[in-house]
């Protein structure tokens, strides 16, 4: 089953004075890249989520953002002296060295981010493992609703895929027609170059020259390239039952493609009208290859 890397899912659990809420994006990546956003004093439960979706996928980058909103009844603060010391020093520096006023104020202090925050480190056993629980939960369902997502898009890319695939099908069905005659033209090409440039050369060579004209000829065929063109076709087809990895699969396989239609390319570029058919083909089918690189870079 291919699945793509973009999604979204949310998941919001309850218990008695507990609401635990989970939203996870996904985005395409080359490797699994999990980043969680939870609130600091429950930063505890940040490796329940993220092990939950390292389990659930393979590669993309899976943004995660937890709230939690816990109605308890003793609540505990933790104040970072060393931090308030440090702003305090820093008005008094600011204050001997420009001409400004003020002071610095109990509001103020509860005011600047990371002074004072919620403590997790009074919660009992039984909260933790209530928090966790309904963390956990809401993580799962949040995870269900991208797997499907992306099982969706993936259906979606690989419609795409299979249209350009059939695509480049065509193509090749007629760069092979050109291909049966394409030895005998090339010959026939050459000899005919020669006659007109050397008369006598062509006179005097006779068999010889229409000899090495074929063994050159034969040299820029392009059966070996056509033949892996098809298998490799078949090969990317096959990928689409694969459980892993199958989106580094098709983009190996893809560049393979590519480098065999350059040479088909380059062997034709010398042809007259035999050459113009097989190579506007060739070059359908470059553009074809292209697109589908760009879009199997979202396929997980």
């Amino acid at each position: 089953m291919i699945y793509s890397m973009t999604g979204f899912g949310s998941a919001r659990t309850e218990a008695p004075n507990l609401t635990a809420l989970v939203e996870i994006k996904s985005v395409n990546h080359r490797y699994l890249d999990v980043h969680v956003k939870i609130p600091g004093e429950f930063q505890n439960f940040e490796n329940i989520i993220r092990q939950r979706i390292s389990v659930a996928f393979k590669r993309g980058r899976l943004d995660a953002f937890v709230r939690i909103d816990y109605q308890r009844e003793n609540i505990k603060l933790d104040v970072n002296h060393n931090l308030i010391r440090a702003y305090v020093d820093m008005m008094s520096g600011l204050k001997d060295a420009y001409p400004v006023q003020g002071e610095l104020t109990l509001e103020m202090i509860t005011r600047l981010p990371g002074l004072v925050t919620v403590s997790s480190s009074d919660l009992n056993s039984e909260e933790m493992e209530l928090i966790g629980q309904k963390l956990g939960e809401a993580t799962d369902a949040a995870v269900t609703q991208v797997k499907q997502m992306r099982l969706t898009e993936g259906q979606s890319l690989m419609d795409d895929i299979d249209r350009r695939i059939a695509n480049i099908g065509r193509h090749l069905e007629t760069i092979l027609a050109g291909a049966r005659d394409f030895v005998e033209h090339y010959r026939q090409q050459l000899m005919a170059r020669v006659t007109e440039l050397a008369p006598q050369l062509a006179a005097d060579s006779g068999h010889r020259l229409e000899t090495e004209a074929l063994l050159y000829a034969e040299r820029s065929d392009i059966a070996e390239e056509t033949t892996r063109l098809r298998s490799h076709l078949d090969q990317f087809a096959g990928l689409k039952t694969l459980q892993d990895e199958a989106g580094k699969r098709m983009d190996f396989i893809l560049q393979e493609m590519n480098r065999e239609v350059t040479t088909i390319l380059s062997k034709t570029s010398g042809l007259n009208e035999l050459g113009v058919g097989i190579g506007q083909a060739a070059i359908e089918t470059k553009v074809e290859i292209e697109k589908l690189r760009e879009q199997v870079q979202n396929i997980e």
